[in-house]
């Protein structure tokens, strides 16, 4: 995969804080701090030229360091509860320099909350974006309960269809295939970035995770199945 190995940058955002975790990033599971299971995912693809760890937070640009990695100390204004993950990659890009940008690289961005996610599914995901002659991919998984028939309420409180009533009226099976972005992958040109200002995400190629895989660390409760999860493996 020669257009590849040209220029792949991974960009894993990682800051101290949390809400529903503690410390989530550096939480430490079978001896491994989470962000290190990212890390390694990143570290062992076949494909990623470039790692970055972008934090505010001392030990975990520490962390990272040792890891192997490079890092970007991120101001502490791009690192709070409301901080947006769009302004978060537009200031990695800005600290990039213009040899880096003229090749318009792909950029792979990594939360570290999607800890089963592995130098496989980053690899594959890559090569298909490759034969696909795509600029944006997004890793989603299926979901069950179809959006075609939820409800919002109006004005006056009363249901109103999302989409079309006939469509709330349906059979599920005959309802278009709908999927939910999981967090673990997103890869993009740094210029359909720019150009979109923000993530590509209409026309992006789907690559669909299972549900073990694409685990999200949000509460302390998906830290435990973490944790059985990976004994089980």
């Amino acid at each position: 995969m020669k257009n590849l190995h040209e220029s792949v940058i991974a960009l894993i955002p990682a800051r101290g804080g949390s809400k529903g975790v503690i410390r989530k990033n550096m939480r430490i599971i079978l001896g491994t701090p989470l962000i290190g299971f990212t890390i390694r995912a990143a570290i062992g693809s076949k494909y990623i030229n470039e790692i970055y760890v972008s934090s505010e937070n001392d030990s975990i640009l520490k962390y990272a360091i040792e890891s192997g990695v490079k890092v970007i100390t991120r101001p502490a204004d791009l690192a709070s509860d409301n901080s947006a993950a769009a302004d978060v990659v537009k200031h990695f890009i800005s600290l990039l320099p213009e040899a880096t940008l003229a090749k318009d690289p792909y950029l792979v961005y990594l939360q570290p909350t999607s800890p089963l996610r592995t130098s496989y599914h980053i690899d594959d995901a890559l090569e298909k974006l490759v034969n696909e002659h795509a600029r944006s991919l997004i890793s989603v998984i299926a979901v069950e309960k179809s959006p075609y028939k939820m409800f919002s309420l109006n004005l006056n409180g009363r249901l109103q269809s999302l989409f079309d009533e006939r469509l709330s009226n349906s059979r599920r099976q005959d309802l278009p295939l709908s999927f939910l972005p999981n967090g673990a992958l997103y890869v993009f040109r740094i210029s359909e970035f720019i150009l979109r200002d923000g993530f590509p995400s209409n026309g992006a190629l789907p690559y669909i995770m299972n549900s073990i895989d694409s685990l999200d660390i949000d509460v302390e409760d998906d830290l435990l199945q973490l944790e059985k999860l990976l004994g089980e493996k």
